[in-house]
C-alpha cells in the first residue's frame, strides 16, 4: 500500500461513519448506509431471474466463486451481493465494493457481456489491499477495536457485536496493531 494510505483510510472511516451518525463502538448496518450514499443493493435473483441459469450458476453450482461485483452507470450504483455467503461476509463484500468506488479505483480490464454490458473485473494487487483496509476501517474502526479489547472481548465477541465474520475481526485486530499496543501496556 501506498505511504500514508493507512491513515489516510482510518480518517476517511471516521468521517462517513460520524456523517452517518456512528461512533466507533457502533456498528455499521452496509446495506442501510450504502442506500445512504446512493447505491442499490441488490441480489443476483433481481437481475438474472431465480430460475434462470446464470442465478443457478451463481449461486447452486458455484457459489464460492464470487462475492460481489459493482455496476455504476450514469443514472445507477449498483452493488450486487451473494446471498449464498454469511452475512459477515457479506458485509465485507458490500463495504470492499463501496472502497473501491469511494477511492476512485481504476481495474486492470473491463469485459463486454454478451449482452452489451460493461463487467468490471480484476483490480490491480495494491488497489485490492487498499480496498479491503477501506473496508476494514469503515466495519471496524481501530477505536472501537481498542475499547472493545481492553475490555477483554475476543475476536468473535467483536465479530459479533460489529456483525461481520471472526477472521475479519482477527485480522484487524491484528493488522492494526491493538493487539501489541494493549499487550504493551500490560507489561
Amino acid at each position: 500500500m501506498r505511504r500514508g494510505f493507512k491513515s489516510q483510510a482510518e480518517r476517511l472511516a471516521q468521517e462517513h461513519r460520524e456523517n452517518f451518525g456512528l461512533g466507533p463502538n457502533d456498528r455499521l448496518e452496509p446495506r442501510a448506509f450504502l442506500e445512504h450514499d446512493g447505491f442499490l443493493v441488490w441480489e443476483p435473483s433481481k437481475v438474472l431471474g431465480s430460475e434462470s441459469e446464470e442465478y443457478k450458476q451463481l449461486t447452486v453450482l458455484d457459489p464460492d466463486s464470487w462475492s460481489g461485483v459493482t455496476i455504476i452507470s450514469e443514472r445507477h450504483k449498483l452493488i450486487i451481493v451473494n446471498p449464498q455467503h454469511p452475512t459477515g461476509r457479506q458485509a465485507n463484500t458490500l463495504m470492499h465494493e463501496w472502497s473501491h468506488t469511494e477511492l476512485n479505483h481504476k481495474p486492470n480490464r473491463v469485459d463486454r457481456s454478451d449482452a452489451g454490458l460493461l463487467l468490471l473485473s480484476d483490480y490491480p494487487k495494491e488497489l485490492e489491499e487498499e480496498a479491503d483496509w477501506l473496508a476494514g476501517c469503515m466495519l471496524l474502526p481501530r477505536d472501537g477495536l481498542l475499547n472493545h479489547c481492553r475490555a477483554g472481548r475476543d475476536a468473535q465477541a467483536v465479530a459479533d457485536h460489529y456483525g461481520v465474520s471472526r477472521q475479519l475481526a482477527t485480522w484487524r485486530i491484528g493488522a492494526t496493531g491493538v493487539k501489541r499496543q494493549l499487550g504493551a501496556r500490560a507489561r
